[in-house]
């Protein structure tokens, strides 16, 4: 497949249904459908969520637009991505708007190195003013931890790999991590 050009919003709009686009440098990246694996932490992650965040009205959506805004020096008036699982104190109305972030986004790797979650992504979601970044590592059993300090962008790591998970955003809400890899 060639590629793509996505160099305006109208741009973005026209891209076909099918499939999930993330737009990075005015390139259109189809993102390809997870494995199996990959999806149940996914799915486990939204059930864990939406359990634990219905008494806070929040929202808890897999796959969803997040625009971002643009780098300095790219291609084309828009930037997107796409999160495994996204979690929100609102609700959007069809894509996270630039400048209407949502709380916390989580990744996971579907390879070991995760080398575009910890580069280009870790990047993207710091300049979106993302507050909270989760690398969820199935193959470490882990989760890397981000959070944006004084300077707007991500500190160094927590790397939990036992205990509970709290997102700051939502005071209260605990994660067991263990049942991140819970299989049922």
């Amino acid at each position: 497949m060639r590629d793509v050009l996505v160099l305006t919003r109208t741009d973005f709009e026209r891209l076909p249904d099918e499939g999930r686009w993330e737009v990075v440098d005015g390139r259109a990246i189809l993102v390809p459908p997870p494995e199996m694996e990959h999806q149940k932490i996914c799915d486990r992650l939204n059930r864990l969520f939406s359990v634990k965040l219905e008494p806070f009205g929040a929202c808890v959506v897999s796959a969803l637009s997040v625009f971002i805004p643009r780098p300095p020096k790219s291609y084309g008036e828009i930037q997107s991505r796409v999160p495994d699982v996204i979690v929100s104190r609102r609700e959007p109305q069809r894509y996270f708007e630039t400048g209407q972030p949502p709380e916390l986004v989580i990744e996971v790797l579907s390879t070991p190195r995760g080398n575009v979650e910890r580069s280009e992504k870790l990047d993207d979601y710091a300049r979106a003013g993302i507050s909270e970044y989760w690398i969820v590592n199935p193959f470490k059993r882990a989760v890397e931890v981000y959070r944006v300090d004084d300077s707007g962008e991500y500190a160094a790591p927590d790397i939990v790999s036992e205990g509970l998970l709290r997102p700051r955003a939502f005071p209260g809400v605990e994660i067991d991590i263990r049942e991140i890899w819970t299989k049922n």
